[in-house]
């Protein structure tokens, strides 16, 4: 049996442009801010699974709209999520003084652990709207920063694997 690994250099994997948001705001009003500058209408598409070594399951809701007219898809994601405990048959028998008590997080792209938020634009003409999306969430008072990311600026191939959904 072949083994295939994907190469987290080439190109035709990232198709897509990521901008990052920095706010105190919560995600529903992240959303509702987005869909007014842009007139999208983001909704609540599926929730992405990451399970990390330690065999904790997290969950990332992903939020899209797909503008048929610019031929766009817009999706958000959070850059941090909470830990999905186990259903309670799964749950051991003895006593765990830390269990359900201590909230754990993880972040989507640990390196970049200052965005809150990160809005992924993809499609043939996204090239003809990057700059006007990235000025119309740029100028939301609501959004503290707002920066493009390079993905060949990502040093963690993780993170990079984690944006290819």
């Amino acid at each position: 049996m072949a083994i295939h690994n994907l190469d987290h250099n080439a190109e035709e994997h990232f198709d897509f442009d990521v901008f990052s948001i920095t706010s105190t705001e919560t995600i529903y009003k992240v959303i509702h801010e987005l869909n007014h500058c842009l007139d999208i209408d983001l909704q609540l598409n599926e929730l992405l699974d990451f399970t990390r070594k330690e065999g904790e399951d997290f969950y990332f809701p992903l939020y899209s709209f797909n503008h048929e007219d610019l031929n766009i898809e817009f999706n958000l994601l959070s850059n941090k999520t909470s830990f999905q405990p186990k259903t309670a048959e799964d749950k051991p028998k003895e006593l765990d003084l830390f269990a359900g008590d201590i909230e754990q997080t993880t972040k989507l792209l640990p390196e970049l652990e200052n965005s809150d938020y990160f809005l992924i634009i993809k499609g043939d003409n996204r090239y003809l709207y990057n700059h006007v999306v990235f000025e119309a969430i740029k100028s939301n008072p609501f959004f503290i920063i707002v920066n493009e990311i390079f993905i060949e600026d990502l040093k963690d191939k993780k993170s990079k694997g984690n944006l290819l959904f």
